[in-house]
């Protein structure tokens, strides 16, 4: 697995997809997928684009850049974070997870 392959399978995951729920979104194969998180295929530039827009990330994101300019009030939330427990931290992740989940399903 190389780099890009590893953050794409994070990035699918953190946003609660199966590798066959994300190829149902971009209609491709789930192979198509799994191929590009072993590092075995390449995303075009138009799958990467494609890509970032069903994880909700920017390509650059995506390849491994740092997040991309955060407005003040998310440098604030982000901060705060940092500075809680991992049992809080923990909790955090499982209401974005619900929240992703419950807009995802009424948008």
């Amino acid at each position: 697995m190389n780099d890009f392959g590893r953050r794409l399978q994070e990035i699918r995951t953190d946003a609660g997809l199966t590798q066959s729920g994300l190829a149902r979104a971009l209609n491709t194969s789930q192979s198509a997928i799994s191929q590009m998180e072993r590092g075995e295929r390449e995303p075009s530039f138009r799958m990467l684009r494609r890509l970032a827009r069903a994880l909700g990330v920017s390509p650059g994101h995506l390849l491994g850049r740092d997040v991309d300019e955060l407005s003040p009030a998310e440098q604030v939330h982000f901060r705060q974070y940092r500075s809680l427990p991992d049992e809080a931290k923990e909790e955090i992740r499982h209401f974005a997870e619900y929240l992703s989940q419950k807009h995802t399903k009424s948008g």
